[in-house]
């Protein structure tokens, strides 16, 4: 039994040390440790592994592929591949081709030994022929090899490049994450790294372009978290539903599904379910182009002015004098009960039949003129300065906020015994949102649309911002 040997190693496979190995009866592919080996002895064969590579034996139009040792007999017209870990049949990587053939007869060498001399120009002229064809067939098989190995090497630069990238973004991330409740203005600047680093893609756009979308999409989500503006808010609700035009509805009060919003240029009161879009109108009454507010208190709804509180009923308001007011600031309901803020006897009132009596303990009074208050069993009240302070039980509980932002005006302080969090409005156009434990977890930039007034959605959880352009935003809180 005879056998034919070709040699198919291409530029790249022979720089990383592939090459064949022949001795009587041997034919070894080798690379280093890596060998596919095999030993041919009368009509059996003996295959030996060690590494990737694998032997493919085909017979007819049968083929077997073997990745392990193995021993077996093989028969005239067997084609054997030895083939590299990268290789496939006569296109790229390292691999050697064995024909299995009859022996020549002794006949036809004892003529060709014969007619040798007489045959030796044309079979010189027949070599020439079948170099030229087998040097056309390399050159071919070179040219597949190097393009192939070029892809390869594109694709490997291409997936480290994003790896680099993804790495890069989430190690931002992470970054920003341990540092946006010290220093919000850090953490934007991180992001905007990342954002950066998000780039600069184009070469791998088209393999990596739904993973690089899913990471800009993310660094975008943070950024609007941290300040950013021009980002495009969820649009909750439209106030043109009920009456086109801006800055028509100054302030809003919520429970549950419903938002019961109060207009001083139209004198009336609207309840919205933003969820059905559906509205209806309460009551229309001069009196309420004079309100300063509204407020939500269990099962019933009050607006109020500087010397009068309104429990607001289908068609009808229901008036009431307060009394021993000094300075109405803001007023918030909590069990049934209404409380004051009243920055002109510096202190916190509970009002028990339109009169308000003095809640804060003796002794306690507020630390400068409030803006705002909120209550969740305890009550929130927040400073012009934008630092938030906490009241228990008439008692100012200590509260470490760990960043006030640089701000021109703070108003509207929001929260819920539903949420962990408080919120509040700043130079009129940003929310910022602190956790109940002081620290910073959110800045959300309106860039030019002003803000009236905030509520706290406690179902998703979320704050919904009323705008002055008319429209009630979600920022969804997690």
């Amino acid at each position: 039994m005879d056998y034919k040997v070709t040699s198919f190693i291409g530029s790249e496979a022979d720089n990383e040390g592939w090459q064949k190995i022949e001795d009587k009866g041997i034919v070894e592919l080798k690379n280093g440790e890596e060998k596919i080996r095999l030993e041919i002895e009368s009509e059996r064969a003996k295959i030996e592994i060690n590494g990737n590579g694998n032997v493919v034996l085909i017979r007819g139009n049968k083929r077997v592929k073997f990745t392990k040792n193995a021993l077996g007999k093989i028969e005239i017209g067997d084609t054997i591949w030895l083939l590299g870990p990268e290789a496939k049949e006569e296109v790229e990587g390292a691999a050697v081709k064995i024909e299995i053939r009859d022996p020549p007869s002794q006949e036809a060498t004892a003529r060709q030994s014969i007619f040798i001399k007489e045959r030796a120009f044309s079979q010189e002229k027949n070599s020439i022929s079948a170099n030229l064809i087998l040097g056309g067939v390399v050159f071919l098989l070179l040219i597949v090899g190097t393009f192939l190995g070029y892809q390869k090497r594109t694709d490997n630069e291409g997936q480290k490049k994003f790896e680099e990238i993804k790495s890069g973004v989430e190690a931002k991330i992470m970054e920003i994450e341990s540092v946006r409740s010290v220093n919000i203005e850090t953490a934007l600047e991180l992001a905007q790294s990342a954002e950066v680093m998000l780039s600069n893609t184009a070469a791998i756009e088209k393999k990596y372009g739904r993973e690089l979308t899913e990471l800009r999409n993310k660094v975008l989500e943070i950024k609007g978290g941290l300040g950013a503006g021009d980002v495009e808010y969820e649009v909750a609700y439209d106030t043109a539903l009920i009456k086109e035009g801006d800055d028509l509805f100054k302030g809003m009060a919520i429970k549950d599904d419903l938002i019961y919003l109060w207009s001083g240029v139209l004198g009336q009161i609207n309840v919205v379910n933003p969820n059905l879009k559906s509205t209806e109108k309460i009551v229309t009454d001069e009196r309420i182009k004079l309100w300063l507010g509204i407020f939500n208190n269990g099962e019933k709804w009050y607006g109020y002015d500087t010397n009068k509180i309104y429990e607001i009923k289908r068609n009808e308001l229901v008036e009431t004098e307060i009394k021993n007011i000094k300075s109405l600031g803001e007023m918030a309901g909590w069990s049934g009960l209404t409380y004051v803020l009243d920055n002109g006897s510096q202190n916190i009132m509970k009002l028990n039949g339109g009169e308000g009596k003095i809640w804060l303990k003796e002794g306690t009074n507020l630390s400068e003129e409030m803006t705002g208050m909120s209550i969740d069993s305890n009550i929130w009240v927040l400073g012009k300065s934008g630092k938030i302070y906490k009241y228990t039980r008439g008692e100012e509980e200590k509260f470490n906020m760990s960043a006030v932002t640089s701000l021109n005006t703070a108003k509207g302080l929001r929260t819920s015994d539903k949420v962990n969090f408080l919120a509040y409005v700043t130079d009129e156009n940003t929310v910022v949102i602190y956790g109940k434990d002081g620290k910073i977890s959110g800045k959300y930039n309106f860039s030019k649309t002003k803000i009236n007034d905030i509520g706290i959605e406690n179902q998703i959880p979320a704050v919904l911002v009323l705008a002055k352009n008319g429209k009630i935003y979600r920022i969804k809180i997690k």
